[in-house]
């Protein structure tokens, strides 16, 4: 493959030591395969206003980050909506001045494009030949059902903004075969757009075996119950109230499960105070990456759960992470899902239709307690890990899609 330079924007890339993420792996894996790459994240998450700053990584990759801007005094749309606009104009006028756009080969955006919408059509003017947009989430449509966005005039607004930048990208990578297919059905293409599916990817060496009662005591857990765990960000869409309703289901059904959540987010508050008082249920704040994936490892069965009304599918990213901690996987998901058949396929757990809590206890208490289950799942966790979720397979369909 000839030597390309390659502009990743994106909204998470941790510099920290010991700290990763998906955009962390692409980019070493791009460097790795012969590629030059540059950064410029839109630190999406962070306080706003604070000035840009610029780093090297130990990879050697620069990296120039931008916090958002907003109108102070706004609230509910009108605040979103001045975050979109405003970060989006200030980290093309960062790129305009601190980059050299013309001399990039291939841009890597992620979906909202509108967050970087004035950036987008910079790059277009720049020349950057190539320019492509990973989905993992379809915007706003997957906003409007989960209850980010209101229905109404700030979706559509939302929506058309979204299809027109749509346009300014050649190639579309979706993360299953069946959201290539939303892509095609939902939204206009261009007749010379590539739509190629590539799975989401992260570090996949196996994480060593940690000291269970240690690891349980450091977090005070009780050393003799399975543990069904749920790490990530604590916000809608995420299968919570099936959650707790499964809790409450075995708490009734006497079974020894203990239900543990760890994570922040906007639904934070409101799952701590519905677990408050309930025997079987532990909420942890997010922690750094290493001390969690400790955790997994003393934990017993990993779960994920989408919720109802969601029209497009997703890959749990936290199944990763409980893949190489060995855990199984329990996963409460929409019926035809994609993710569902990976998990049968591969044999590294147990999918419930969404809905069914009930079912959902009695498989997550099933695979945390079967020794039998438990060391079947481990063993082909790793081999899923290989064969899906390598960040090879996305640089492979990246290296496809800028192919001259």
């Amino acid at each position: 493959m000839t030597r390309r330079r390659f502009l990743i924007v994106c909204m998470q890339y941790p510099v920290e030591p010991g700290q990763s993420y998906m955009t962390t792996e692409l980019a070493e894996a791009l460097e790795g395969g012969g590629h030059e790459v540059e950064v410029l994240v839109l630190d999406w998450h962070a306080p706003p206003g604070r000035p840009p700053s610029r780093t090297v990584t130990p990879a050697g990759i620069a990296v120039t980050r931008c916090f958002p801007r907003q109108i102070g005094w706004a609230g509910g749309v009108l605040r979103a909506a001045s975050k979109f606009v405003l970060s989006g104009r200030h980290v093309a006028r960062v790129a305009a001045r601190t980059l050299d756009l013309a001399r990039f080969d291939a841009m890597l955006a992620w979906m909202p494009a509108a967050a970087i919408a004035p950036l987008v059509d910079l790059a277009v003017r720049a020349g950057i030949r190539h320019r492509l947009l990973f989905i993992w989430d379809f915007f706003p449509d997957h906003h409007r059902e989960i209850g980010r966005i209101p229905a109404g005039l700030p979706y559509r607004a939302a929506r058309a903004w979204e299809q027109r930048l749509l346009a300014r990208f050649d190639a579309i990578l979706c993360t299953l075969p069946g959201n290539a297919a939303y892509l095609r059905a939902r939204y206009r293409l261009r007749a010379d757009q590539r739509v190629l599916v590539t799975p989401i990817w992260a570090e996949t060496t196996p994480r060593p075996a940690v000291d269970r009662d240690a690891v349980r005591a450091r977090h005070g857990l009780p050393r003799d119950r399975p543990i069904a765990v749920f790490g990530g960000q604590i916000v809608e869409g995420r299968g919570f109230d099936l959650m707790l309703d499964a809790a409450a289901l075995a708490a009734a059904a006497g079974s020894p499960l203990l239900f543990l959540f760890v994570g922040d987010g906007r639904q934070a508050l409101a799952l701590r105070a519905r677990a408050a008082g309930r025997g079987n249920i532990i909420c942890l704040p997010a922690m750094p990456r290493a001390a969690y994936l400790d955790l997994l490892g003393a934990c017993d069965v990993g779960m994920v759960a989408t919720v109802p009304g969601v029209t497009s599918f997703s890959i749990p990213s936290k199944t990763i992470d409980y893949l190489r901690a060995g855990l199984p996987v329990i996963a409460a998901v929409e019926s035809g899902s994609d993710f569902a058949a990976i998990v049968q396929a591969h044999a590294i757990g147990c999918v419930v239709p969404f809905g069914q809590p009930w079912r959902f206890q009695d498989e997550a208490t099933r695979l945390a307690t079967d020794p039998r289950l438990r060391d079947g799942a481990r063993a082909a966790a790793q081999r899923c890990l290989d064969a899906f979720f390598d960040v090879r397979h996305a640089v492979a369909a990246i290296e496809r899609a800028i192919t001259d």
